[in-house]
């Protein structure tokens, strides 16, 4: 999986060859195929893991209040998903090479799901405001996409990131009830 991930991270997916991969994982492509469902299906495993890693960077804070677990677990997750493989396995490749429709089923089952169960929690606590919870996640989802690309950009620019926390706070202050 970390050969995999290595190589769809450098060269992308129509350009990491399985033969490369098994080689550099030590293993033989027999083995490889064994394991998994072709090139298509090596992929899904890593993008599935690096969602996981994704989640639990989000939980590491370790706070017990919804919304400040939220807030801080949001800024976490920008700073994690602008490194390089999460940018390109994630954001870039995972939706054409999956599909659109199973990379959403799959994105239900990390980020999206769990954006969509602490918003749920937060509006039957009165926390934030009774918009749709669905659109509130794809809202969080694009926001988070489109700011963690600008901080890879950027080069992790200390003034880029912090006007980025500035413009993320005003999100949360428009979905605050208080």
């Amino acid at each position: 999986m970390s050969a995999a991930r290595r190589h769809f991270a450098r060269y992308g997916y129509s350009r990491a060859g399985t033969e490369r991969i098994a080689a550099d994982a030590r293993v033989t492509c027999g083995a490889l195929y064994h394991h998994f469902a072709g090139k298509k299906g090596l992929f899904q495993a890593v993008a599935e893991e690096v969602e996981g890693e994704i989640l639990a960077a989000a939980a590491a804070g370790g706070e017990t209040e919804p919304w400040l677990r939220l807030r801080n677990g949001f800024e976490r997750l920008i700073d994690r998903c602008a490194a390089d493989d999460v940018q390109r396995i994630i954001f870039v490749e995972a939706p054409q090479v999956v599909g659109p429709d199973a990379w959403r089923e799959i994105e239900l089952r990390f980020a999206f799901g769990a954006l969509r169960a602490n918003l749920a929690t937060l509006q039957e606590a009165g926390k934030i405001k009774p918009y749709p919870i669905d659109l509130i996640a794809r809202m969080l989802l694009a926001l988070l996409r489109e700011t963690s690309a600008e901080v890879a950009r950027s080069g992790r620019d200390p003034q880029v990131r912090g006007q980025i926390s500035g413009l993320v706070a005003g999100f949360w202050n428009i979905l605050s009830v208080s």
